[in-house]
């Protein structure tokens, strides 16, 4: 059961509770430090990417048309729809003889702020370009392109292209069979994975540390993690909480959020896999919970910290921009050595 993480205060009293789950795990697959029940399910959603982006290298595709690591990087993105993203996303669709009309993510207002202030002014509406998840799907029709079957369905479960992604996600996540991977329909309308946090955990200490991998394996993992690690302002976007987090650290950690309160890390310092999951789904809650848990584990310094300081305790104000609360993080971990569940 989900444990209390975080506590939202008006004035100086609590109003509401957030809980939630974590699962620390090593690159073995032992569950190191957990809160709640590390063992808990549910759907990876954009967390998921970079995952989904190791069949590129695997498949050959990566080095067919040439993908360098600010390419890799926006594969395994939730980008914000900023400049960069849509020039970097145009040039793979280039790269592949695609378009935008062939992604199926559909269309959608960017994620970053500026970016959807930029469109509005402009009087502009957005393209499949700006969806958060428009490289990855440039991924995946590169992936049909290396595999040379039609590209037409490539979101569908049964398509090759997919079947590669759900090989890759069984290998880097420990489950038996791909007929035991759960999935269903994620926003932009690929599968997603119904799984345990520790699984995902496994996923991300394998990423950070891909020794005990399949040479192939290995080394597409490595260019993955680089590619995130290097390049967190494509991963996420500006003001992200992967962003700020990356600056914070040192570019330390590689980093992946995903819808519905999930967020994913991989510390290759430790070779460790962190995946975190807040009960309600509300997110608000996220980076102040996230960053408790790093503090815990005495992966941040001072300096991190204090660079944190209005993300892990947030001030709340009001519409005419009055302080009338705040939230702090109350969780604690447990420490020990448990079997994969």
């Amino acid at each position: 059961m989900a444990e209390l993480a975080v506590e939202i205060l008006r004035s100086d009293r609590v109003e509401s509770k957030a809980y939630a789950d974590v699962a620390v795990v090593d690159s073995l697959g032992h569950v190191v430090a957990w809160m709640g029940d590390p063992y808990t399910e549910t759907y990876w959603r954009s967390s998921a990417k970079p995952f989904q982006a190791m069949p590129v290298i695997l498949s050959g595709a990566a080095e067919r048309f040439a993908f360098d690591g600010p390419d890799l990087a926006i594969v395994a993105a939730s980008h914000g729809g900023e400049p960069r993203h849509l020039e970097l996303v145009a040039k793979l669709l280039e790269k592949i003889s695609a378009k935008a009309d062939d992604l199926v993510c559909g269309v959608d207002w960017p994620v970053s702020a500026s970016a959807h202030d930029r469109l509005t002014k402009a009087g502009q509406t957005p393209t499949a370009l700006h969806n958060n998840c428009s490289g990855k799907h440039t991924g995946m029709l590169a992936v049909a392109r290396q595999l040379q079957v039609d590209p037409a369905g490539y979101h569908e479960i049964t398509h090759p292209v997919q079947r590669a992604i759900f090989d890759n996600i069984r290998r880097m996540t420990g489950v038996a069979s791909n007929a035991e991977l759960i999935t269903a329909i994620d926003g932009c309308g690929v599968p997603t994975f119904y799984l345990p946090l520790a699984r995902m955990a496994m996923a991300y200490a394998q990423l950070a540390d891909p020794r005990g991998l399949e040479m192939e394996s290995a080394a597409a993992a490595s260019v993955v993690a680089e590619a995130m690690r290097r390049y967190p302002e494509l991963i996420s976007g500006e003001g992200r909480l992967e962003l700020r987090l990356a600056e914070a650290s040192g570019y330390r950690f590689l980093l992946k959020g995903g819808a519905e309160a999930v967020f994913c890390l991989g510390i290759p310092e430790r070779g460790w896999g962190i995946a975190v999951k807040v009960a309600d789904g509300n997110p608000r809650t996220l980076a102040p919970a996230v960053i408790a848990v790093l503090a815990e584990l005495e992966l941040l310094d001072h300096n991190a910290l204090d660079a944190l300081h209005s993300l892990s305790l947030p001030v709340l104000r009001n519409r005419a921009g009055l302080a009338v609360g705040s939230m702090r993080p109350v969780l604690r971990l447990h420490r020990g050595r448990l079997v994969m569940g």
